[in-house]
């Protein structure tokens, strides 16, 4: 065997493997609906392939500090002139560093057409969210099953019976979600579905809206925070613009606040005032 050579392929198939990874994790849906759905590809989920990310770049970067070592003097020919003088800012050097500035200053600067990957990233993440479906809240799949069914102004004895019609049995309440799904061979989000039951006999009875914001509802568009709680939405729109807000239905609820120069818990409030509640 030659280490000069194992090196190198070491180093080719690093970068083969951290392009892959980094494809991967520029599609992949955002933490919370990844969580929620279980999301995996290949088997393998968000935050196993977030961390292949990670242990293959530091493997890379000890492949490429031996790369370099072993082949020091063809690299440094490379910055060397005509009369075979070194020099760091030859041509080739010179060029190669634009580049790279060029792609950091125009992403920094957030342009086109660096800007438009960024914008491509948002609407595959909108399209895997509509998908695969949004948490109620941020780490929903995180809380303890009495601590959700409250957030989510879920009635205990209704979830348990549904629950327990599909073979469910939930001893300890104070046991999270993730757990509860995982030993039962489902995700958090099927579980939640279980809880409420068959669509036709679910209450479309307008729900209470929480008096405070419930942890990570603010990522939510005010659509789908709506529909969580039953309301419409045009009537929430009429009733935030009564208010004097500009509202896009589309936008998160922290996103509409700080278009208003509000927080998101005085959105919240707007529409409690407006529902009389």
């Amino acid at each position: 065997m030659n280490l000069r050579r194992i090196v190198s392929l070491s180093l080719m198939l690093s970068v083969i493997t951290m392009l892959t990874t980094s494809v991967i994790l520029y599609i992949v849906p955002q933490g919370r609906v990844a969580y929620w759905a279980e999301w995996k590809l290949w088997g393998i989920s968000k935050s196993q392939w977030g961390s292949l990310h990670t242990n293959l770049g530091f493997f890379m970067l000890i492949a490429a500090f031996f790369h370099v070592y072993y082949n020091w003097r063809p690299m440094t020919a490379y910055m060397k002139n005509k009369a075979r003088d070194f020099r760091l800012f030859t041509p080739n050097f010179t060029a190669a560093f634009s580049v790279v500035a060029v792609f950091a200053v125009l992403t920094l600067a957030e342009v086109p057409p660096m800007v438009w990957i960024q914008d491509l990233r948002g609407v595959i993440e909108e399209d895997l969210a509509a998908e695969l479906g949004e948490p109620p809240y941020g780490h929903a799949e995180e809380s303890p099953l009495r601590t959700f069914l409250r957030n989510v102004n879920l009635d205990s004895e209704v979830a348990r019976a549904n629950l327990k019609a599909a073979g469910i049995v939930v001893e300890d309440p104070e046991l999270p979600m993730v757990e509860i799904a995982t030993a039962n061979g489902m995700s958090p989000q099927q579980l939640y579905e279980i809880m409420l039951g068959p669509e036709e006999t679910r209450s479309i009875e307008p729900m209470a809206l929480p008096e405070s914001m419930p942890k990570g509802s603010g990522r939510l568009s005010l659509e789908v925070f709506c529909e969580q709680y039953n309301r419409d939405v045009d009537e929430a729109v009429r009733i935030l613009t009564a208010t004097g807000l500009s509202i896009d239905p589309a936008m998160s609820l922290r996103d509409i606040a700080e278009e208003n120069d509000i927080e998101a818990l005085d959105v919240l409030d707007r529409l409690r005032e407006g529902y009389a509640e």
